[in-house]
């Protein structure tokens, strides 16, 4: 999910929502909740065939705008499984595991593809993290932001890798740690 909140922005977020649907259609998404009360807009669009099930593709997109011109949040959430996170029958235990890699990349891709557009029609001087959608003013903000994630990258690897060998030399030897999962 991506959320931001906009102040001092000189646009009605009833025309956000008007935005965000139109793309939404023209991806070929089928709006199935359109809800708009105090301030408030409720945004649901659905689309489901097999080759989505099975693959693992963006299936439900969810987006809330709440607040009043000048002073409004955005929040987009897109994803296969959909706020119960329920398995379909036909997809069957085997192809959950693929079907969850693959909408994560595929949401997240979805996702930011359709922040940007939502972002450029608010205020298109603002810069994008493409990892985790966070805006910013400047270009050098943009940067060392992008310098945090690199470092917490090489940290995460690191220790990824350790644990890594350690759990297989425990699962090798037959045994588990407390708290491991597998």
């Amino acid at each position: 999910m991506i959320k931001h909140g906009f102040v001092e922005k000189d646009i009605e977020p009833s025309a956000v929502a008007d935005h965000i649907k139109e793309l939404l259609v023209n991806e070929n998404f089928k709006i199935t909740s359109d809800e708009t009360r105090d301030a408030l807009w409720e945004i649901h669009a659905k689309k489901s065939d097999r080759e989505r099930i099975v693959l693992g593709k963006v299936r439900d997109v969810d987006v809330v705008i709440a607040g009043a011109q000048g002073k409004f949040e955005v929040q987009l959430h897109a994803g296969i499984w959909g706020r119960d996170m329920a398995i379909p029958a036909i997809e069957g235990v085997a192809t959950f595991g693929i079907a969850t890699a693959a909408e994560l990349h595929s949401g997240h891709e979805f996702e930011m593809r359709i922040w940007e557009q939502i972002v450029k029609q608010i205020d298109p001087t603002l810069k994008i993290c493409k990892l985790d959608g966070l805006l910013f003013k400047t270009d050098d903000d943009l940067n060392k932001h992008m310098q945090e994630h690199q470092a917490q990258n090489s940290g995460s690897m690191m220790g990824m890798g350790m644990m890594g060998m350690m759990g297989m030399g425990m699962l090798g030897m037959g045994m588990m740690m407390p708290g491991m999962w597998i």
